[in-house]
């Protein structure tokens, strides 16, 4: 009796696909087994087989609740098939164009069992002894023989390498016949493949014998560890850090590391900049291109805009702003009178502060006082909830950046050959703003245009690489207006008042149990084991905020935590959490995760042909567990999934702090402990911290809030936009 998870080799006959998906190559299909009377299902990668071709799988089976045994498939072999109606069958699939039923039936009955050889050793027999036979068809089905024994040749090679069998088919869809060749001359070249990491390369290089420290493995090498660096918000390394860390990560010796770096320069897929100040003396900062670039045309198109003449000019603004403070019935101090001055002064500016400051305050003014000058303006913010934060806040449509900017499946269509048409920008959550997105922005905006970047420095920065909002606010090119004064209607929250202590490195004020009498937003409930935090957690998040608060658990309620791993990660909190609002139900395994109908789920990754993007959070409406495609209802819209698209999904009952930025959740519960040292940062807990609006509750120790606070800078990002900037203003300066 089959057995879930039994290993097996399975021969026989692709009898009818049942299911495939063209992208990510998964079938479902129906094997007839060799030597049985029933056929049986089989799913995996298999992609470029057809139906009634003769394979030869490895795998193993499994017991699908629904659907019974079915056996997934590791590898895929093409196999001659031995018998005659076996023959006849493989030769008209439709692997050889040209030959149908008719003729196969007629070149098996003239060669019966040696019908192959002849293909192979005596083709010119075809046309002799084979009724109707064609010099065409004998070219086709030549041709085709040669494909055919070369995938073989290279499915083995590669299974013999350990490629699964899905690499193997993108392998071979890319080099075909080369296949072989690539991986002998050098596998590292498979990093260019989707899916094909460098480590997965490194592993195969190393099972044909690459020698450790080869100069293709140093070269390969060096692209992924700078390129781990940009996942960690980094546009540029120093030289001696990228040497430092090649050389440590990889075991390589200095020598051959450098002549890795050396190559690369040479052959442009890193770009250097040579004597940049840096702590410790002048350094040489080493960039992808892609960063190198867009920091360039950050610096150059900043410039650009704050050079050129404004379309629309404004005069003497007291009374305007005088009878702008009696139509909204607010009064302003004088930083934010200073700040409206500036925007109405300025083409560019920046104006950052933290909660109950009164940045959407001067937005609405900004925009009483210019509308009725400058009707062409457009509201935008990195994420969709940011989007509708500002909607709401300021009584004005706000998109995403990437919805302003157009974003398809090539790229952005606004730019610099299409530019936007508007004359006012006003941009909220700037210190989530990334490199590449800024780039984009900025490269799509008029000359004459006005720019208003709005954003909290003290904030985590971007998720992508580069410090953006921080690095303009350093470089002193850029007017900027920076709030400090919390008024009186912030004055009653604490979550507002023990931000600012944060933020100013001061601790929070912790007194006050969620217990007591005396209702508050601002909670810290001592404790510091890592099991108890979590059973803690859920009890206050199902039980204790909705008596007490009268929120919706599922969707009022937001959990953050720092880390991804642990029993106070996202994924382990996930899964609990997941087992109280959604125990039970059909779903979809994939990794870590069960995708489930119903639960809440959060996108990874910008995906323009869907235009959904990182940080968007939907719920499951559908699922098929059979082809593995599910369903989520985004705000304004539902997206279909397919298998190979599943990892751009993560479940979002629990999400980083990270994830979190430019949201705004009525309840936020946050843990805390020492077990999350690497990330006690400063700015972490003060953007956990803003991200609630009516409650936020601490579970952890007073030992990590405090080591949270007193750690500042430990996670500073190397950029070079400030370079950049300076360079641009001394060639402008030197041409005046």
């Amino acid at each position: 009796m089959l057995t879930a998870e039994t290993a097996s080799t399975l021969t026989g006959l692709l009898k009818r696909i049942i299911y495939h998906n063209a992208e990510s190559g998964f079938v479902i299909a129906s094997f007839q087994v060799e030597g049985q009377n029933e056929p049986v299902t089989i799913k995996g990668t298999l992609s470029g087989f057809n139906e009634d071709e003769t394979l030869q799988l490895k795998g193993r089976w499994q017991q699908h609740p629904l659907y019974g045994s079915q056996f997934l498939v590791e590898e895929a072999m093409p196999v001659l098939p031995s018998s005659l109606d076996g023959i006849q069958r493989y030769l008209a699939s439709g692997i050889y164009s040209g030959i149908g039923k008719k003729t196969a039936e007629r070149i098996v009955a003239a060669f019966g069992e040696d019908t192959f050889r002849v293909i192979d050793e005596e083709p010119e027999r075809l046309l002799k002894e084979v009724p109707r036979f064609t010099r065409k068809q004998l070219e086709v089905l030549h041709e085709s023989r040669e494909e055919q024994r070369g995938l073989r040749e290279v499915m083995t090679y590669l299974h013999g390498a350990g490629v699964s069998n899905a690499q193997a088919q993108r392998i071979f869809q890319r080099y075909g016949l080369n296949s072989i060749q690539v991986l002998r001359e050098n596998p590292y070249q498979l990093t260019e493949l989707p899916g094909i990491g460098f480590l997965t390369a490194d592993a195969i290089a190393r099972k044909l014998g690459f020698a450790a420290d080869s100069l293709e493995r140093a070269v390969a090498g060096t692209v992924y560890v700078i390129e781990q660096q940009a996942q960690q918000g980094h546009t540029c390394l120093p030289q001696g850090l990228l040497l430092e860390k090649v050389c440590t990560e990889l075991h390589l010796p200095e020598e051959r590391t450098r002549q890795a770096i050396d190559h690369l320069l040479q052959e442009r897929q890193l770009k250097g900049r040579d004597g940049v100040h840096l702590t410790g003396g002048n350094q040489s900062l080493l960039s992808r291109p892609r960063f190198y670039f867009a920091e360039q045309r950050i610096a150059e198109n900043l410039f650009r805009l704050l050079e050129s003449p404004a379309l629309t000019n404004f005069g003497s603004s007291t009374e305007l702003l005088d009878a702008c403070q009696e139509r909204l019935d607010l009064r302003l101090d004088s930083v934010q009178h200073q700040a409206i001055q500036s925007a109405l002064q300025h083409k560019v500016l920046i104006l950052t502060g933290g909660p109950g400051t009164g940045k959407t305050t001067i937005v609405r003014f900004i925009l009483e006082l210019m509308l009725p000058q400058i009707p062409e303006t457009a509201l935008a913010a990195p994420t969709g909830r940011a989007a509708k934060r500002l909607s709401e806040a300021t009584g004005h449509s706000a998109s995403t950046i990437h919805r302003l900017l157009e974003a398809g499946n090539q790229g952005f269509q606004r730019n610099q050959d299409d530019p936007l048409e508007y004359e006012l920008l006003i941009i909220d959550e700037t210190s989530m703003i990334d490199t590449l997105l800024m780039d984009a922005l900025l490269e799509a905006i008029p000359s004459p245009s006005r720019l208003i970047l709005v954003g909290d420095v003290d904030q985590l920065p971007s998720v992508g690489a580069g410090a953006i909002l921080q690095d303009l606010i350093a470089s002193q090119q850029v007017p900027v207006v920076r709030l400090e004064t919390i008024f009186r209607q912030a004055q009653d929250s604490l979550i507002t008042l023990n931000a600012h202590r944060v933020r100013k490195g001061d601790l929070p004020d912790l007194e006050g149990p969620l217990n007591s009498s005396e209702l508050r937003d601002f909670y810290f409930m001592q404790e510091g084991d890592p099991q108890r935090i979590v059973d803690k957690l859920l009890r206050v998040c199902t039980e204790r905020i909705p008596e007490r608060f009268g929120f919706d658990p599922l969707n009022q309620v937001q959990v953050l935590t720092p880390m991804h791993r642990g029993l106070t990660g996202s994924i382990h909190l996930n899964q609990r959490l997941q087992k109280v609002f959604n125990p039970t139900g059909k779903g979809i395994e994939f990794k870590q995760w069960q995708f489930r109908v119903g639960d809440k789920v959060m996108q990874q990754v910008n995906n323009y042909d869907k235009e959904v993007f990182n940080g968007d959070t939907g719920q499951i409406r559908e699922v098929n567990t059979e082809t593995r495609e599910l369903r989520v209802e985004f705000e304004h819209t539902i997206v279909p999934y397919t298998a190979s698209e599943l990892d751009q999904l993560q479940l979002s009952y629990a999400i980083s702090v990270h994830k979190s930025q430019g949201s705004e959740y009525a309840a936020v519960l946050l843990p805390l402990t020492q077990h999350h040292y690497l990330m006690l940062q400063r700015n972490l807990l003060y953007t956990a911290m803003t991200r609630g609006k009516e409650l936020f509750v601490l579970i952890g120790t007073s030992e990590a809030v405090d080591q949270a606070v007193r750690t500042v800078g430990t996670l500073t990002r190397y950029t070079a936009l400030n370079y950049e900037l300076a360079e641009v203003k001394r060639i402008l300066d030197k041409a005046r």
